[in-house]
């Protein structure tokens, strides 16, 4: 159904994006998911298919995608395995921040190599007692001469295990900042996070800042950029990211079902001929819709800049990842035992799908924040109907 909303380029993309991911990704993802990670030279087939660098402008070195066509690449990839679009997220988010915010000086150090995918960027926010609310960023940039000494601990950081370079959030002086730390920084040290409930392959990692000294040209932007500008800027990719990668779990899940509806047998009649089966089927099918139609929105809201683009990324990353946890868990009732067991994609599909509703800001997180751009829409000074 998508197709027919997509320009011929963006259809030659996505043709492209499914090739690979059923050669390089879908055979190997229960493997990759088993081992707890991805393999050197598929990231280095994506770097070579310009795809890390796929959002850099062209004068950057990139192919200059749109938001949709990044979007149908992590649809493409997620169906193949969700832990790699974990890498096109973070990735992307450090590579349009330095585009966007960076010095001349940190753009020809850090983003050529970047776009090219000679070094891995990481989005290093998350603490432990503290996501989506910057106010509680414990990680601290004391001002030393020409210096910045950094401290703190970062959780649950995406692809950090494989990172060359790692965009830092915390406080300068009070004001929310985020830094560029290179992974070779004295007093940085990088703890893998294993048995993680999905992502298993996404090289989760611990970040422990002890003291670590950076230039102060390393800030990126300005101090109290942070949050305001930095962070919600790269966040609109990491979300967009996220909604399509919810999509293509969505695909995979409805497509693993319908063919086990059609091959399995119970009480002697196919799944596929049973009505409890066919109803979880068009559910699967009519959520997959829904959810494809608000992404599309989102992203091309997002191209357009909107004025309310910021609320569409975020109903796409809510609607499209509850729905994609949706599509899983029957998935596994269709499967019965079989999608109960951990070398089970259907599994794989299910555990991931439940971190795409925690990640880049929970889901709770998106209904707080949509509830808030709906009453600076509807309220706060905004004109009020005549009565």
């Amino acid at each position: 159904m998508l197709e027919r909303f997509l320009s011929p380029s963006q259809n030659a993309w996505l043709r492209e994006f499914e090739r690979f991911a059923a050669v390089e990704v879908a055979p190997y993802a229960d493997d990759w998911d088993l081992r707890e990670a991805t393999p050197a030279a598929v990231v280095r087939k994506l770097a070579e298919n310009g795809w890390l660098g796929g959002l850099a402008a062209k004068e950057s070195g990139g192919l200059g995608f749109d938001a949709t066509t990044f979007g149908l690449l992590n649809m493409a990839i997620g169906a193949g395995s969700g832990s790699l679009t974990g890498l096109l997220n973070v990735h992307s988010m450090v590579l349009k921040t330095l585009e966007t915010w960076g010095s001349p000086e940190q753009k020809q150090r850090f983003l050529a190599p970047l776009v090219k995918g000679e070094i891995i960027g990481a989005f290093a926010q998350t603490e432990v007692s503290a996501g989506g609310d910057s106010r509680n960023l414990s990680t601290r940039f004391d001002e030393r001469g020409d210096e910045l000494i950094v401290s703190g601990q970062k959780s649950w950081i995406t692809f950090a295990q494989i990172a060359d370079l790692f965009l830092v959030f915390g406080k300068y002086q009070g004001l929310d900042t985020a830094v560029l730390v290179p992974k070779d920084t004295p007093g940085l040290t990088v703890t893998a996070k294993k048995n993680m409930l999905g992502f298993k392959s996404a090289y989760l990692a611990v970040l422990d800042f002890d003291g670590c000294r950076i230039p102060k040209t390393n800030i990126v932007g300005k101090p109290g950029f942070g949050q305001s500008l930095i962070s919600t800027g790269a966040l609109d990719y990491g979300r967009i990211s996220v909604a399509w990668a919810a999509l293509g779990i969505q695909q995979a899940a409805l497509a693993a079902s319908a063919r086990r509806a059609g091959s399995r047998s119970t009480f002697g009649t196919l799944l596929a001929d049973q009505g409890i089966i066919r109803a979880y089927l068009a559910e699967m099918s009519g959520s997959l819709l829904a959810s494809q139609l608000i992404c599309l929105s989102a992203t091309q809201a997002k191209e357009a800049r909107e004025e309310d683009a910021l609320e569409q990324i975020l109903q796409a990353k809510l609607f499209a990842s509850k729905e994609a946890g949706d599509a899983a868990a029957k998935a596994v009732q269709i499967h019965g035992g079989h999608g109960c067991d951990e070398s089970s994609g259907v599994s794989r599909l299910y555990r991931d799908a439940k971190i795409l509703q925690v990640v880049e800001g929970s889901n709770e997180l998106q209904k707080m924040l949509i509830g808030k751009e709906v009453c600076n829409r509807y309220g706060h000074g905004a004109l009020q109907p005549a009565s």
